[in-house]
């Protein structure tokens, strides 16, 4: 388990009125004071921040290096609560732009002032990559052996990559007896992630999660 500095970043629940902090190894993420969503929180009066964009820009130079050539540990210092070796990215974020006329016509916007951001060109297709890559990174560091989710589609095929491609955890995916993206199951399970259906919906499969993340 990798030690995180609690005087530069914590968990602070989203809730205006409640306040309720924790340690950022605290891996219940529900606020010990409302039992509401915990988020990363970082003290930005002692974190070194560029003052520029082209401080990020400058990184693309960089882009035989792996944080630099990630679309998401780019910016590294806006996100810092992992020291950098300790992150873990296959290259995720580099979802280029498209101008998109088409788009900007039928909303009223002026031809070549609208772009789009394809974010299948991820590594599983999908943009939930941008926060697997942090997630994992955090569970890593947490000390974590197994990650699970409750999934129809992107989040499942993600996990399973990140598990697969980084050789450090178990994926284990939870699925309802719902609607399901048969192509995204399919990349869970030749990704190698223990697949496991449920009877009933999303949040059942997600209380699954919740229950057995208490075990693992």
């Amino acid at each position: 388990m990798t030690a995180f500095n609690d005087n530069l970043v914590f968990q602070r629940c989203v809730m205006p009125h409640c306040g309720g902090t924790n340690s950022l190894d605290d891996t219940s993420f529900s606020c010990p004071k409302c039992g509401g969503i915990m988020d990363v929180a970082y003290d930005w009066d002692k974190l070194p921040v560029p003052k520029s964009l082209k401080d990020f820009e400058a990184k693309w130079s960089l882009r035989h290096e792996p944080l630099s050539f990630s679309g998401v540990w780019r910016f590294y210092e806006l996100l810092p609560f992992a020291p950098k070796p300790s992150v873990l990215t296959i290259g995720e974020g580099q979802t280029l732009l498209r101008q998109s006329d088409h788009v900007a016509q039928y909303v009223g916007v002026n031809n070549g002032n609208l772009f789009l951001q394809y974010e299948g060109m991820n590594p599983s297709g999908s943009f939930k990559d941008n926060g697997m890559t942090a997630a994992f990174t955090h569970a890593h560091m947490t000390g974590a052996k197994r990650a699970a989710c409750a999934s129809t589609g992107n989040t499942s095929a993600s996990l399973s990559l990140y598990c697969s491609a980084t050789g450090l955890m178990r994926g284990i995916v939870f699925i309802g007896s719902g609607k399901i993206s048969y192509g995204k199951l399919a990349q869970a399970l030749d990704h190698g992630a223990l697949t496991i259906q449920i009877a009933g919906d999303f949040d059942d499969a997600m209380q699954r999660v919740q229950q057995i993340a208490k075990k693992m």
